[in-house]
């Protein structure tokens, strides 16, 4: 399932990266994410490997991770495996005259018996994650937004 979310901010993209690009600061405004830790990383970031603990609905879940792009003020992307999906995110940040457009990519990929409940309930999964990202992006934008 393929899904792209962009939101415009009033700041600099460096200070959306200032949210983005540290696991710490992402963790305030992504609602599932609720503890991450590096498990090796690397001098340029890409190829850093991670674990994120990923709760919803008072149960949670691991998925491992590998930085796979991470340019400065510019780009993000993992990719994600754990027991329920694999996830390919990318996130953009883009100067558009006075407000920076963030934009993230998915492909979320379902395993097990979730791949088979997710072809039927196909909509409803797309709608819930899509309301999630809103979520988060209006607290990111907050965020960024609360010192300009």
């Amino acid at each position: 399932m393929k899904l792209t979310c962009s939101i415009d901010i009033n700041c600099s993209p460096e200070k959306v990266w200032y949210w983005l690009g540290t696991p710490e600061r992402a963790m305030v405004w992504q609602t599932n994410v609720s503890k991450t830790e590096i498990l090796k990383e690397t001098p340029n970031w890409i190829g850093t490997t991670f674990r994120e603990t990923i709760e919803e609905n008072g149960s949670g879940t691991e998925m491992e991770g590998v930085v796979t792009d991470y340019r400065e003020n510019q780009a993000l992307a993992m990719h994600l495996s754990g027991k329920y999906n694999v996830v390919d995110v990318e996130w953009r940040i883009e100067q558009r005259g006075e407000h920076t457009r963030l934009t993230v990519y998915s492909n979320i990929r379902f395993r097990s018996f979730i791949k088979i409940l997710s072809i039927l309930v196909r909509p409803v999964f797309k709608k819930k994650i899509t309301e999630q990202l809103q979520v988060e992006f209006t607290k990111l934008k907050e965020l960024c937004e609360s010192d300009n």
